[in-house]
């Protein structure tokens, strides 16, 4: 087959859609190669209204991140792929665990699902008979991945800002091939929420400022994963025992409760990675990055580094009441090299309260106040509150925002 005979697009498509399946995408649509322009527009007002927190990926210009052509100049088409990762319903937190986001209890899936793209690509090539010109990613171009993918018709967006498929529901990856075949043009993905407002009345912060507006300065999963510094104090009783990100909105979402199926991939499985919750003490007790890798290398909770992942585990202890907990905290306040990994403990043995718990608290404010660090100023006002609310006892109730 010469190069110009591959380049017919409907026959060029239906090979892609039966490559694709045998490669265990779920979901494959195309799109062409042209600037998104109403999702450069969202972008803009998002990012104007301050939304995007300190996520430097998403300060970058609207223009630059909505055209696809920008990655790859010789683009024609954009193929937007879907893959499940459903893993299943959480378990009841019977043990007091840190809970994980479901895309994560697995293998990282930029490992994972790179490789794949690339055998699509080379497996397209062969039928075709041609060199194809392509660039393959997921999640880490700069590229408004959700909005190639409406286009190309894997979804519509839902009122939590996620991509609905009409037939799956939301929890699937979303893996891209710009390529310089003429694929024609699946129709732009359509759905409704209709008068549904489940996401947006049962987030945990109220972080769905609008249908399809999320505020990232609220929302658990930016909190948990890309924000590099402090868990906000008023926040933190919201965070509930959520360790690495969130799936409210998604849990309540009834696309999701009546269509979602389980992956067909493995490495997505709880049996792969980490599973649905994280060993609160045994997080805590990593003291350097080396232990950190070793643990949890290969899997996306090594996005948020050690430091981030310990705060977050600080903060699910102390929401969850755990004063088994107690000696893994006060280790953290004495002895752990990060300021901000000191302050989350320190705060989590004040709602969790008890004598050890002010022993530790009394200790660390009289070894703050000896330092005169001025550096430490925020870590002395954390322990001065976590002590205070320490001596006037735990108020009641397990943690807020669960159920």
């Amino acid at each position: 087959m010469t190069h110009q005979e591959a380049q017919r697009p409907a026959e060029a498509r239906r090979t892609l859609e039966e490559l694709a399946r045998r490669e265990g995408f779920d979901l494959v649509g195309v799109a062409r190669a042209e600037p998104l322009e109403r999702g450069g527009e969202r972008l803009r007002e998002w990012q104007e209204a301050g939304m995007s927190a300190d996520m430097g990926f998403m300060h970058r210009p609207p223009e630059l991140l909505a055209d696809p052509r920008r990655l790859q100049k010789s683009a024609k088409s954009v193929v937007s792929l879907g893959v499940s990762y459903y893993p299943g319903e959480h378990p009841e937190n019977t043990a007091g665990g840190g809970r994980v986001a479901r895309y994560a209890w697995g293998r990282d899936y930029h490992d994972v699902i790179k490789p794949r793209l690339f055998r699509l690509r080379t497996a397209l090539e062969e039928a075709l008979g041609c060199k194809i010109k392509a660039r393959g990613f997921t999640d880490a171009v700069p590229l408004l991945e959700r909005s190639a993918a409406q286009h190309a018709g894997l979804g519509f967006f839902g009122r939590n800002a996620c991509l609905i498929d009409n037939d799956t529901g939301s929890y699937f990856f979303i893996a891209d091939l710009i390529v310089d075949l003429d694929l024609g043009q699946d129709e732009p993905g359509e759905g409704t929420c209709g008068r549904c407002t489940r996401c947006m009345d049962r987030c945990p912060t109220g972080a769905i400022k609008a249908p399809g507006v999320v505020d990232a300065r609220l929302c658990i999963s930016y909190l948990t994963i890309e924000n590099a510094g402090e868990i906000p104090r008023e926040l933190r009783p919201a965070v509930g025992d959520w360790a690495f990100g969130c799936d409210v909105c998604q849990e309540v979402c009834p696309y999701n409760k009546r269509k979602a199926t389980r992956s067909r991939w493995p490495e997505f499985g709880e049996d792969s990675g980490t599973g649905p919750y994280l060993d609160i003490v045994e997080v805590l007790g990593i003291r350097d990055e080396e232990e950190f890798e070793r643990r949890f290398a290969g899997t996306p909770l090594t996005r948020p580094g050690r430091t981030g992942l310990l705060r977050n585990c600080c903060v699910a202890a102390g929401n969850l009441g755990r004063a088994d907990a107690v000696p893994a905290l006060a280790g953290c306040l004495r002895e752990d090299p990060s300021p901000l990994v000191r302050g989350h403990a320190a705060w989590a043995l004040g709602e969790i309260g008890g004598p050890e718990a002010r022993e530790a608290l009394a200790g660390a404010e009289a070894d703050s106040a000896a330092s005169g660090d001025e550096t430490e100023e925020w870590l002395r006002e954390e322990v001065r509150l976590a002590r205070e609310r320490a001596e006037t006892g735990r108020a009641g109730g397990v943690c807020g925002g669960l159920e």
